[in-house]
């Protein structure tokens, strides 16, 4: 555990409730749940942080102010593990949102993204949006950058395939980022491409490899995005 995370656990543990815990990233060697972030806005750091207790999962942010921290905000978790967690420029550029994978018992990670408002946290996106792999970037177009952050969302259907799509949040919700497939699905297939000449025998990785060069080729369109990110 590194320094600047020991000294999130030192501010947060008092705040949390007797007899709670802080939760843990279960992809990422169990770390501590916590993260410094600016979510308001204001170019001050918050501290974020998740606990369990008594069987749920929480979320609170704390703000310093004067000689010391106190309570900002706070939201009910879900899932009964926590897989990842992120703060990056989702919704607005040069605000940080907050992105969460909720682990269930199943195994299947949801994810969350939360938005500072002016009132409080609000979830912009809506139940039942799932991911085995999640990677958030500002993901170029053929301007560049704009400074907000896009989704790739992996979903495994079977051994090392994967269906891939990438989004960007829109007043709507996400919606399809077919812009981004030059960039994006370039990597992917460079991924492919690494395990079709490991294991030239699986027809498999050359069929998926096609689709990415197609999409990272050609602007290949989306079809209907999943029900689940519209």
């Amino acid at each position: 555990m590194n320094n600047n995370v020991q000294y999130a656990v030192s501010i947060v543990q008092p705040f949390i409730p007797y007899g709670a815990e802080l939760a843990t990233l279960s992809r990422h060697a169990d770390m501590p749940a916590v993260l410094f972030a600016d979510i308001d806005y204001d170019y001050n750091v918050e501290l974020v942080a998740l606990y369990r207790y008594q069987g749920e999962q929480n979320l609170i942010v704390l703000k310093h102010a004067g000689a010391g921290w106190h309570m900002f905000a706070h939201a009910d978790g879900k899932g009964v593990y926590v897989a990842d967690m992120a703060a990056a420029p989702v919704a607005r550029a040069g605000q940080n949102s907050l992105l969460i994978g909720w682990q269930h018992e199943d195994g299947e990670v949801e994810l969350d993204i939360l938005q500072w408002t002016g009132a409080g946290l609000s979830r912009i996106v809506p139940d039942g949006i799932t991911y085995d792999w999640l990677e958030i970037e500002d993901m170029p177009d053929a301007n560049g950058p704009d400074g907000k952050c896009e989704l790739a969302l992996w979903l495994q259907e079977s051994d090392q395939s994967y269906r891939i799509e990438t989004y960007r949040w829109e007043v709507n919700g996400l919606v399809p980022a077919a812009d981004a497939y030059p960039y994006y699905f370039s990597k992917v297939a460079y991924y492919y491409e690494q395990l079709a000449q490991q294991q030239p025998d699986v027809p498999l990785y050359r069929s998926v490899l096609d689709d990415a060069l197609q999409r990272a080729g050609s602007g290949f369109a989306p079809g209907e995005p999943d029900d689940e990110a519209s």
